[in-house]
């Protein structure tokens, strides 16, 4: 089976648009995809140490480095190695058989003294009948393409958790810059507040009031670096390094990109990695079913054998052939049961096209839902929670707005932009997953 060009860096690049600082660019460098019949280059054995990555990194960096280390994708150079084994065990023939037997070299009467003593060297060779070793290569080379599609599912799988957890440290790391502003606003507020209380305008309650939004703001802060520590620790995990001096994530959190067609991504549902590996168990149990009809042919064994006596002078050649007769045994319940394995892989691959175009529906409208909302937020609620804010500072500076006003304002300015955060780490989550359950970018 031809193999799935999926350059998971480009695919997933889209997510997070170019930004100032990096843009994750769909020109750079990727790894290539492995050509059929070709074993892929993460399965050469020894795997070298994991890529260790620091800095400010791109979503291009972190999926070429989950490839090169990722634990998961190692397991499988053992699963390809074991699978081209069995190949190359079922091509081989069944072995020869050598005996030597001795005969009447004990006895009495006309068997004493070894006067009737023989020996036999038996050549003895199973010749299997029924297509018997074409088949079971048949059923080898099948579990084969089991395993690299599988691999190809597990690839795109990595890649697409690799990508989330890259949307996480983004998104953690807008959290901390929104808990830094918070803290900032709210130490502002103490310097107004002790500005007025200067010029007897202002109260005790509100000195007391801006600093527990201080202390509050700093909690938040010290809760939101921890995450945002944990989400790196979680990225770098991907290809397996257990820790890395990660400054920081680039990446767009806030861009989003116009969507195909709902039919266009049903279309692709044939292609998807999991329909994939579907119709590849399908075709293994057909070669199985044909291998367990092969087995109610009878083999032969075709034997060959030079005999000698008492005297060296005493020599003979003996041949016979033996084959068994398939009256009980014609292997029935195995047939019966490979051919209920082929139905059953056939309703399953079914029931995955069903279920996958199901999946892809709902995937499709909570995405189309968090885009509405992204850029809502971005075009419109946004601006104008910060030009209420601006507002609100200027008047309780002024001494127009109270305090509990400017409070407000500084409140429902950090909800909108935290719902903003989370909205936009939402859209890219659910691209990243229906990229991932298809196997091909949006």
């Amino acid at each position: 089976m031809k193999t799935r060009t999926l350059i998971l860096g480009l695919l997933f690049s889209t997510h997070l648009g170019p930004t100032p600082a990096a843009a994750i660019s769909s020109s750079e460098s990727q790894p290539a995809e492995p050509d059929e019949g070709t074993t892929p280059a993460a399965f050469d054995g020894e795997r070298a140490a994991p890529p260790e990555l620091s800095g400010d990194l791109t979503l291009s960096e972190v999926l070429s480095a989950t490839l090169k280390g990722s634990p998961r994708l190692a397991a499988y150079s053992w699963e390809v190695r074991a699978s081209e084994a069995k190949v190359l065990q079922a091509t081989l023939r069944p072995n020869p058989e050598l005996s030597l037997s001795p005969e009447n070299f004990v006895g009495s009467g006309a068997f004493g003294d070894q006067v009737q003593y023989q020996n036999t060297l038996q050549l003895s060779q199973l010749i299997e009948l029924g297509d018997k070793r074409e088949l079971r290569t048949r059923a080898a080379a099948a579990a084969q393409d089991r395993v690299r599609v599988e691999y190809e599912s597990t690839r795109v799988e990595v890649l697409g958790t690799a990508t989330v957890d890259f949307i996480e440290v983004v998104s953690a790391q807008e959290e901390v810059r929104l808990a830094k502003l918070a803290l900032a606003q709210a130490e502002e507020l103490v310097r107004a507040v002790e500005r007025r209380t200067k010029a007897s305008i202002g109260s005790p309650l509100e000195d007391k009031r801006a600093r527990i939004l201080v202390a509050r703001a700093g909690s938040s802060l010290r809760a939101a670096t921890r995450s945002l520590q944990v989400s790196k620790q979680q990225l770098v995990a991907n290809w397996g390094s257990r820790g890395a001096d990660v400054r920081s994530a680039s990446g767009d959190l806030f861009g989003t990109h116009p969507l195909p067609p709902l039919e266009v991504l049903f279309a692709r549902v044939d292609g998807a990695p999991e329909r994939q590996a579907a119709a590849a168990e399908e075709k293994v149990r057909a070669a199985e079913a044909a291998l367990a009809r092969s087995r109610s042919v009878s083999d032969v064994v075709v034997s060959g054998a030079w005999r000698q006596g008492r005297n060296w002078d005493d020599q003979t050649v003996v041949a016979g052939v033996s084959f068994p007769l398939k009256i009980f045994d014609r292997a029935q319940g195995d047939i019966v049961a490979s051919d209920a394995q082929v139905e059953k892989s056939k309703v399953e691959t079914r029931s995955v096209e069903v279920r996958l175009r199901a999946v892809v529906f709902a995937l499709y409208q909570e995405i189309v839902q968090a885009k509405e909302v992204t850029d809502g937020m971005a075009k419109e609620i946004v601006p104008r929670t910060e030009e209420a804010m601006v507002l609100a500072r200027t008047g309780f500076a002024q001494g127009v707005y109270s305090q509990l006003e400017l409070l407000d304002a500084q409140r429902t300015l950090i909800e909108v932009r935290l719902e903003h955060i989370q909205a936009g780490a939402k859209y890219h989550r659910l691209v990243a997953e229906i990229e991932k359950l298809l196997g091909t970018p949006l």
